[in-house]
């Protein structure tokens, strides 16, 4: 199945899956170790006691699609790649020893890399540059101190686009039965790294530099679509594209400038009610976030509630940019959007 997802604000409303082949570098459910691990799971998850479940070093790679189906055997439990020869296990997954947490000593993550490697123009921005040993780990898990000082060199590399789990979004469960969610939602956080391969095979090499390119943003960020759009190689454009300048070469990129403001947009109006399949996509994800009981959108005065957004202010305005772009017109927000701390995010920031 080639995933055509709701990722970014140019995608972010197109659906979420379409026939075809997988592109070879779009993204993948990456599971890795950088020393083996002993983690307590169930295999049948059918009541049995949890037994001992074996990690070994290494990296297992899946087709995100395919990640998604019967990933969640039983509550909670999250069913870990495996090789052939290996009983499967489901471990806990949330929680402060949950495997997503980054706490297991296994890393999951969505990775798109890219198949070429990169320029001898992006490798100057990374000329004794910040870097870690291995491939990240999660947020959670980071300390300054890990941090070293390397140059990246071209065959080692490739340029990857890494998204972590996230509780609301991937993988989490997309309902009540087994079935993970298929792809990075604007919950889960993304950042670009040039992650090391072997210069052979192009396999991952845990043993390597790996780099970061960027702060972390949501998926679906509009500076960074085209890394969420199938249809575009992941290439070194997206970083190329704002390139710092020389003297700033070693440090992490910053975003590509936002495209213009939707304020400019004229107000939405009937034309705008007869894209029916945006503006349903627009209520799965919406449903996906909030819950189904919530219905923020009123399509007579083209307004979106944005105190039913309170606690997910970041995604209601990832959400209603795409759906503006969808629908090349503007959605005026109508009331405060509370952050968790009951604080308005119009306080925080300029949230329109």
């Amino acid at each position: 199945m080639r995933m055509r997802p709701a990722l970014a604000l140019a995608t972010m409303l197109l659906p979420l899956a379409a026939p075809g082949a997988p592109a070879e570098d779009w993204f993948r459910a990456y599971q890795y170790a950088a020393r083996p691990q002993t983690l307590r799971g169930c295999s049948d998850c059918a009541g049995e006691r949890d037994d001992v479940c074996e990690v070994p070093a290494g990296v297992l790679v899946q087709p995100i699609g395919e990640y998604a189906h019967a990933r969640w055997p039983a509550p909670g439990r999250l069913k870990l790649l495996r090789s052939k020869a290996d009983p499967d296990c489901a471990v806990p997954a949330f929680g402060p020893k949950g495997v997503l947490a980054g706490h297991a000593g296994v890393e999951i993550a969505a990775i798109r890399l890219a198949r070429a490697a990169p320029s001898q123009a992006l490798l100057d921005r990374f000329v004794e540059a910040a870097a870690v040993h291995g491939w990240p780990v999660a947020p959670p898990r980071r300390k300054p101190d890990q941090m070293v000082r390397a140059q990246a060199h071209r065959s080692n590399e490739r340029l990857a686009v890494v998204c972590w789990p996230s509780e609301q979004g991937w993988p989490a469960p997309a309902g009540s039965g087994a079935e993970g969610q298929p792809d990075p939602g604007p919950t889960n956080s993304c950042e670009v790294w040039l992650l090391p391969v072997k210069p052979q095979t192009g396999d991952p090499d845990l043993s390597g530099a790996s780099f970061p390119a960027t702060t972390a943003f949501p998926a679906g960020d509009p500076r960074w679509a085209k890394a969420f759009d199938p249809d575009v190689p992941l290439d070194d454009s997206l970083l190329l594209g704002g390139s710092p300048p020389p003297s700033q070469a070693a440090r992490p990129a910053e975003p590509a400038p936002p495209p213009p403001s939707p304020a400019a947009l004229a107000r939405c109006g009937e034309a705008a009610r007869k894209k029916t399949a945006t503006l349903e996509r627009f209520e799965q994800w919406e449903a996906r976030v909030l819950g189904g009981a919530h219905a923020s959108l009123d399509r007579e005065a083209w307004t979106l509630n944005a105190a039913a957004w309170s606690g997910h202010c970041q995604e209601m305005d990832v959400l209603r940019a795409a759906l503006e772009q969808q629908l090349g017109c503007a959605v005026a927000r109508r009331g405060p959007c509370l952050l968790a701390n009951g604080q308005s995010a119009d306080a925080v920031a300029g949230t329109r």
